[in-house]
């Protein structure tokens, strides 16, 4: 059966994934704008769901910013989803939740899958508030430069939700820093090796291949975060967003950090779409 014709929005929508996955392939790193990839009515949906959560944080958070520094990055961001073991049952997700429905759907496995043309499984999805500290004068935690351990290429995405300037503690990338690329063997990780030496790392890496990615809510940020990166080192303003991780089939080993209810829905799904989930 033929396929139906584009309508303008998918011809928008198309075009803006396929830019999106060919500056992802080059750099490492891609942005897009939200209803370009996937519409505004999803977006507001998005919204009205995080509304509250960041409504509800606003006031532990301003607690929070009155300290000199934060201990580490559970003062840095506050997870709206996620559990540790010690504090029981992982977050469990609808199927028909907002979340899933971006993280799953096709556009952006399409962007996700074709960035080194493997399957790649949903293995994390939260909302995160980056809580701003008037006071801090040294990064902690994932505020440094480091490497994500999981694999030699790990896609994240990241939806801001908030407008992100340089007081916000916008995402920050080294351009081609993955295996492979220009800087793939600089301070390569190591087990327990996280974070190199920050000055040695700017000294040897290109000006303009480090990129700072502000912009305004809508914003839509795909990453190799095997490569150099860093975040969140918010002064004034709090940076409200979404997160997913995205790991390859071939190292996944099983878990992932939420539960999902299929709502009996399963056959619903894109064939990769069932795969980033199964």
């Amino acid at each position: 059966m033929a396929s139906p014709p584009l309508s303008p929005n998918d011809t928008i929508a198309t075009a803006a994934a396929e830019q999106a996955l060919d500056d992802f392939r080059r750099d490492g790193i891609a942005v897009a704008r939200f209803g370009d990839l996937l519409g505004e009515e999803l977006w507001q949906e998005g919204v009205a769901d995080i509304t509250p959560f960041v409504t509800a944080t606003d006031e532990r958070a301003a607690e929070l910013g009155k300290k000199e520094r934060a201990k580490g990055k559970d003062e840095v961001i506050v997870r709206r989803f996620f559990r540790r073991e010690s504090d029981g049952e992982a977050h469990r997700y609808k199927l028909s939740d907002v979340w899933l429905r971006i993280a799953a759907s096709d556009t952006i496995l399409g962007i996700v899958n074709g960035y080194t043309e493997q399957p790649r499984k949903l293995t994390y999805v939260d909302n995160w508030y980056t809580v701003p500290y008037p006071q801090a004068t040294k990064r902690v935690a994932s505020q440094r430069w480091h490497r994500d351990p999981d694999d030699d290429h790990i896609v994240k995405m990241f939806v801001y939700f908030s407008d992100v300037d340089d007081e916000a503690g916008p995402f920050e990338y080294v351009r081609d820093s993955a295996a492979g690329g220009k800087y793939g063997d600089l301070f390569p990780w190591r087990d327990g090796d996280f974070y190199p030496p920050g000055e040695e790392l700017e000294e040897a890496v290109d000006p303009d291949d480090r990129i700072t990615m502000t912009g305004p809510a809508g914003t839509v940020i795909f990453c190799d975060t095997a490569g150099f990166h860093r975040g969140g080192f918010a002064r004034t303003k709090p940076r409200i967003l979404m997160v997913s991780t995205f790991l390859r089939e071939a190292v996944w080993q099983g878990e992932r950090r939420f539960e999902i209810d299929f709502e009996g829905r399963e056959a619903s799904l894109s064939e990769q779409a069932r795969r980033a989930l199964a």
